[in-house]
């Protein structure tokens, strides 16, 4: 089995990795945090390539082309830009819009191009939970992940009836992550919040169904936001938004990643 992994040197990337090494899969992970990448183990083949960069997504592209097809694809690199929205910098928006939904549009369409998807593979975005409750505090993050949503369900037929693949989103619920803490208004606050290991295995043992919800919590609230969008909304604001605002001004901070000349490791 053969497997790439975009963002997978941390975070749910990094979950899914070990998860296909574990099951003795061939592993192929693009990422821009070229440290990260070193500490994966040896026989990842690892490609350091900014997202946010045409040059770097066609750099990735690039080092794909004279490799077999994939079984699994997660398309999983992604960053967010949390405070008010109008207070949020066009440059930060569009940095955002870049590397969750354009990057993945990029990717895949180059990937279906190049016919690195295997017969009966399957093409998995990573969404959000943000896709049934709304996301005060992070609108362009929220904007982009029901972008990403409703692009994958524009695949999902076409894909399937010209070779058997499968395409999936993934919608999570606050992970136990750093990039998670990050964003957080309780950055060391980890209740409730769902392991990587978890929406990785869910990943992986999900082979047909289009939107994989993992964990009771994220399955609780994607339910309340179809059924009771203003009650969903308004607890959103109570519980994240509000208590976003009232933090300490370091935790509305986007992450910041430097862009990094692209290369290949073996």
């Amino acid at each position: 089995m053969r497997v790439l992994v975009t963002g997978g040197a941390n975070g749910l990337g990094r979950a899914l990795v070990e998860k296909a090494l574990a099951a003795g899969a061939s592993v192929f992970v693009v990422d821009v945090d070229a440290r990260g990448l070193q500490q994966l183990p040896s026989q990842v083949t690892r490609v350091v390539a900014d997202l946010g960069s045409e040059v770097d997504v066609a750099h990735a592209l690039a080092c794909l082309a004279d490799e077999p097809a994939f079984d699994l694809v997660l398309l999983n690199a992604g960053i967010s830009a949390t405070g008010r929205f109008e207070e949020v910098s066009l440059e930060r928006m569009e940095r955002v819009v870049a590397v969750n939904l354009i990057a993945s549009m990029q990717l895949a369409a180059g990937l279906i191009k190049a016919q690195k998807l295997a017969r009966s593979g399957r093409l998995v975005f990573v969404s959000s939970l943000s896709h049934y409750v709304g996301y005060p505090g992070a609108s362009s993050y929220a904007a982009t992940k029901d972008g990403i949503t409703v692009f994958a369900k524009s695949l999902r037929r076409p894909l399937w009836k010209q070779n058997g693949v499968c395409v999936q989103i993934v919608a999570p619920g606050p992970m136990d992550t750093a990039h998670a803490s990050e964003h957080s208004p309780r950055p060391n606050h980890r209740v409730g919040r769902i392991a990587p290991q978890v929406v990785a295995e869910a990943i992986w043992r999900s082979r047909r169904r289009f939107a994989i919800v993992p964990g009771r919590r994220a399955i609780l609230g994607a339910l309340l936001g179809r059924l009771f969008p203003r009650t969903a909304g308004w607890l959103m604001r109570r519980i994240l938004f509000e208590k976003m605002l009232a933090a300490p001004s370091n935790t509305l901070i986007p992450l910041q990643v430097q862009p990094q000349k692209p290369h290949r490791s073996p």
